[in-house]
């Protein structure tokens, strides 16, 4: 994976040197445009984004108490904690420094998890914080997120340069999200062992996992599809997964049967290596 982190964003920086170098001045303009645009919706996005409030240790006790104790096996600063008040079960993290992050759960999955379950999905993203995955996943496809939304606006327009620009922005930042994606589901199964390393039940993860999976499919497609847009941050995608390679190309977490099945395996060496008597 350390192959598609640095590739990625290469690619997309030889596309856009191969770009200035050869196309016509209209379209390098149309380009340039597409990408102020997409800079300009995301700073937009990130000034309209409703200020998070956290909770204190006094209104959610048992959160703080598993987030306090994970943190120092971790040796890593204590996240905000801010509970979301939607149904859909799930969490993820924000925030591309390890001091200023914050962790997000929603109210269904305090209200849907087990304390041993919830520990291992606070160790999931506790994970994430560990291996810098917010500021990786930032570096690596905040470029190409920037292009694709800019040439997706400009194809709005009926100029032909500006569709031309559009359509190269959005070709080059579609050659990123591919990357970003495939770095995706590799992040997300190096914080399920790293759950697995830090509570040591691999187990509780699976377990949180398959309950979670099984309410999301009670949860209403208009909340579902609200929520899919953090989908890259979640402990489990919400948004309905293609069929084919092509799905699997576009997919930002890996299959759930993978995840699973990978935790069941490490469950059982652990039990192994515990039943093992010493020097054997």
């Amino acid at each position: 994976m350390l192959l598609v982190a640095v590739g990625t964003p290469l690619i997309v920086l030889a596309c856009v040197v191969a770009l200035v170098a050869l196309a016509p001045f209209k379209l390098v303009a149309a380009f340039t445009i597409a990408a102020a645009i997409g800079i300009g919706g995301s700073i937009t996005e990130r000034r309209n984004r409703p200020r998070a409030e956290p909770v204190t240790p006094a209104q959610a006790p048992e959160l703080h108490a598993i987030v306090d104790r994970l943190c120092v096996l971790a040796d890593v600063a204590k996240p905000e904690i801010v509970i979301e008040p939607e149904q859909q079960p799930n969490s993820w993290l924000v925030g591309i420094s390890r001091e200023r992050a914050r962790l997000h759960v929603t109210r269904g999955l305090l209200e849907l998890l087990t304390p041993t379950e919830l520990e291992a999905v606070v160790g999931h993203e506790l994970a994430h914080l560990v291996n810098h995955d917010a500021a990786v996943m930032t570096a690596v496809g905040g470029p190409g997120a920037v292009l694709l939304d800019g040439g997706r606006r400009m194809l709005r327009g009926g100029w032909w340069p500006a569709l031309m620009g559009g359509v190269a922005a959005t070709a080059v930042g579609r050659v990123s999200l591919l990357g970003t994606q495939a770095l995706s589901r590799d992040r997300e199964l190096a914080a399920d062992a790293g759950s697995a390393a830090l509570t040591g039940r691999p187990a509780a993860l699976a377990s949180a996992l398959r309950r979670i999976s099984g309410q999301l499919r009670l949860i209403p497609e208009e909340d579902l599809r609200v929520a899919a847009c953090r989908d890259v941050f979640h402990l489990l995608a919400v948004e309905a997964e293609g069929d084919g390679w092509a799905g699997r190309l576009g997919a930002t977490h890996p299959p759930l049967e993978h995840r699973i099945e990978r935790l069941e395996r490490m469950e059982r060496a652990m039990q192994s290596a515990r039943l093992r008597p010493p020097g054997s």
